[in-house]
């Protein structure tokens, strides 16, 4: 597997956005999670690991 870097733009971006409070950062384009879809993540019947 080879190791990508990030460009200096990208870096700054990222550094940017870290320094944001959370309650600035806009998250209303992601949905939801209910209780019950957390359940069925912990019992792993949402995503598995591909082997």
């Amino acid at each position: 597997m080879s190791k990508q870097t990030l460009t200096d733009e990208q870096l700054a971006e990222l550094r940017a956005l870290n320094a944001l409070p959370d309650k600035e950062i806009d998250t209303s384009d992601i949905p939801e999670i209910g209780d019950d879809r957390w359940r069925l993540a912990r019992k792993g019947k949402v995503c598995r690991p591909a082997k």
